[in-house]
């Protein structure tokens, strides 16, 4: 079965913008990687499980999506400083925290059905 990627890419960019989105107000710091705790870490995974319930395959969609939300958000949201580089590959790094709960949400669904 050919699945089409656009679905997964666009939930999955819209969780982790939201996560970004969010950490001002749950966290008190901006940048969710700042934040004191797990947040971050929670947070990826959280939205990964959310996201692959909804659109579990293909995976490489949803860990292009997460990079792609947070990117977006990091370049039209946040001023662009000297670090920006170290902060793109972070994201990608932390993305595969965001893709392993998008595995498990998959999982999660084939198992409630």
């Amino acid at each position: 079965m050919n699945r089409s990627p656009i679905r997964p890419f666009l939930i999955a960019a819209v969780a982790t913008c939201a996560v970004w989105a969010l950490s001002p107000w749950l966290t008190g710091h901006v940048e969710p990687w700042d934040a004191d705790g797990w947040y971050y870490a929670v947070a990826l995974v959280l939205s990964g499980v959310l996201s692959g319930v909804l659109a579990p395959k293909p995976l490489w969609a949803l860990y292009l999506g997460g990079m792609a939300g947070q990117v977006l958000y990091l370049l039209l949201l946040r001023p662009i400083d000297p670090l920006l580089g170290v902060g793109l590959l972070f994201v990608s790094l932390w993305s595969l925290v965001f893709v392993a709960g998008g595995f498990i949400g998959g999982r999660l669904r084939r198992w409630s059905r």
